[in-house]
């Protein structure tokens, strides 16, 4: 059983104030009106200053930067509303943005990012990488990742890549709960690589029968491929898969499968860590 709880009591959306962030707050105001759940917005200020300063200029520079925090909350508090429909709590801290994410979510104990990606794909997207990339590798909490230009709509169905690993099993978990707690669709792809064996059970056991209405898929070739070839052909309004906090090569300028989909893929990305039970 998943340590990960849905619906989200506590979803946590890191903003930079950019347009990369907007549809971050779009899909949480949707979750938010689906499934309920209190919204924390934090953004992220950070300097790093020159070695050549002297005391007297980081001292100015200090007081500069408080009232900075303090412009930077009101104005993060006003957009937020309007994007929201409502004012959520919100944050400004003076930490790198990793950082910032990474601890305001365990002193929270958010049981969801939701994270903003720009829309760059291909080798420069990947050399380059991102915070989002970084906080889906290192988070022990499940991160949303919503790419620009993907518009916020509520949940219909949900495409669950599954393998038959412990974190496979728990995305499949937390899938479940999703489409269980908004009487979703839930399809469930598995993909069989070159020199795997065919599969001797279902993919998905009878208690999860119970609880949604699911689909199965079984697609050949590599496992990103699959995913996102199922995504353009059935369309899901999001895709849920487990995520080892590891690196391994899927071909290509592609560090691994997480990476690529959610480059390429046309549905929001919800990655499932393995949860400290399972570590």
């Amino acid at each position: 059983m998943t340590a990960f709880i849905f619906p989200p009591s506590k979803i946590l959306v890191p903003t930079d104030l950019s347009v990369t962030s907007a549809p971050a707050l779009h899909f949480a105001r949707v979750l938010h009106e689906q499934f309920g759940g209190a919204i924390y917005v934090l953004h992220a200020q950070h300097f790093d200053l020159p070695p050549y300063f002297s005391s007297g200029q980081l001292q100015n520079l200090s007081r500069e930067l408080k009232k900075s925090i303090k412009v930077a909350t009101e104005y993060l508090r006003k957009e937020s509303a309007a994007a929201l429909g409502f004012e959520p709590e919100v944050s400004v801290v003076s930490d790198p943005p990793v950082k910032a994410i990474l601890q305001a979510s365990e002193a929270l104990a958010a049981d969801l990012i939701i994270m903003g990606t720009h829309g760059r794909r291909g080798a420069d997207r990947f050399w380059l990488g991102s915070v989002a990339e970084r906080i889906l590798h290192e988070s022990t909490r499940p991160v949303l990742a919503v790419r620009q230009g993907m518009a916020a709509a509520p949940l219909q169905h949900i495409l669950c890549p599954v393998s038959f690993s412990g974190v496979g099993r728990e995305a499949l978990e937390y899938a479940t709960a999703i489409a269980e707690a908004g009487k979703l669709q839930l399809t469930v792809l598995h993909s069989v690589e070159e020199g795997d064996k065919p599969l001797d059970c279902s993919l998905v056991p009878d208690d999860v029968r119970g609880r949604c209405s699911v689909e199965e898929l079984t697609y050949h070739g590599d496992a990103a491929g699959s995913i996102l070839t199922a995504a353009r052909e059935i369309k899901p309004d999001m895709i849920v898969m487990g995520a080892e906090r590891k690196s391994s090569v899927f071909g290509g300028f592609f560090s691994t499968t997480t990476e690529r989909v959610m480059q390429w893929a046309e549905a929001p990305l919800l990655v499932v860590p393995r949860s400290a039970s399972n570590q």
